[in-house]
């Protein structure tokens, strides 16, 4: 009879091991062909710095800057707020030289520089047809136009501060081909070419603190597009909890960001944290989205309270 229960037991602890394994193949399958969707809908976002240490924020970050160099306007200054109001969306395709030119180039390089760098590789052969046959990618996204209010301490203006054309890339390991893409032809321009200014180097960190500084917008499902866009680009010095990407950086000590994104694939969440856990700055969104979480969350306590009252109220007339 031992023995019976023992095959019984083996058989079982078999077929649950098997079971798990299938499970965690079919999970991989389909966690490597996720069908991305665009969070691009009308309506509004309201932004609110709520928190800023100026103190800290120089002794941290940096003593010549403020959080105006990240985000402008009044970013500087708790209570101020901004606001994004989406117009509507639609689906385009970028290829080589649109990633080099919109996304690369801005990043060390001002508008003059690019002008003068793309006047003199056209020149030598390397035009915009030249440079999409030598690398044939391609990316689709989706992207919308939207209204954008920046950071103020006083009312909002009739008119939006500037227009602005959001993009979401439909796979995030896009991203690690276009980076891949540009630091080889930026090598074979500085290794080959006599430029005026050169095609700069960018690792994975670098384009990624672009990406977010420049309104990094994620499709859903979220934590699988944000842990796949950074392990794609293989970060150093970047991580994932659920829907919020923490990025580990230096300015005059060790400090860290962490962006966390609302339903319409924006940041609601901006954080930046000294090495002790101390927050010297800090954004979130205003959006009725963050309103009915925390109206949910006092309603979940105040059910438990309740039951537990009543749990120890019956205890005691069971005694009596």
């Amino acid at each position: 009879m031992s023995r019976i229960k023992s095959k019984t037991k083996f058989s079982l602890l078999s077929f649950s091991l098997l079971g798990i394994i299938i499970f965690g193949m079919l999970s991989t399958a389909v966690a490597a062909n996720i069908n991305y969707q665009s969070p691009l809908t009308k309506g509004t976002e309201e932004l609110i710095v709520n928190t800023y240490d100026d103190t800290a924020w120089k002794s941290t970050v940096d003593p010549f800057s403020t959080p105006i160099n990240w985000f402008g306007g009044d970013a500087n200054i708790t209570d101020a707020k901004s606001k994004v109001t989406f117009k509507g969306y639609t689906s385009d395709t970028w290829y080589t030289y649109n990633v080099i030119t919109s996304y690369f180039l801005p990043i060390s390089l001002n508008y003059f520089q690019i002008v003068v760098l793309l006047n003199e590789t056209k020149n030598q052969g390397y035009d915009n047809d030249t440079i999409n046959a030598l690398y044939p990618n391609s990316y689709n996204f989706w992207y919308g136009l939207s209204a954008v209010w920046e950071f103020t301490d006083s009312n909002y203006e009739e008119d939006p501060s500037y227009p602005e054309v959001i993009l979401v890339f439909q796979n995030p390991l896009d991203f690690k081909t276009m980076l891949d893409d540009y630091n080889d032809l930026s090598a074979e321009f500085n290794g080959n070419l006599t430029l005026t200014f050169s095609y700069p180097i960018i690792n994975a960190d670098e384009f990624l603190w672009y990406l977010v500084l420049n309104g990094l917008t994620i499709a859903s499902p979220q934590t699988e597009y944000l842990a796949s866009l950074i392990n794609g680009l293989g970060c150093d010095n970047a991580s994932v909890s659920g829907e919020t990407l923490i990025i580990e950086r230096y300015g005059v000590t060790n400090y860290t960001v962490e962006i966390s994104y609302g339903s319409k694939g924006i940041m609601s969440l901006f954080v930046v944290k000294d090495v002790n856990g101390n927050i010297i700055y800090q954004i979130v969104s205003t959006n009725s989205e963050w309103i009915f979480y925390m109206i949910l969350a006092f309603a979940v306590a105040a059910s438990i309270g309740i039951i537990v009252i009543l749990s120890l109220r019956s205890r005691k007339l069971k005694r009596v």
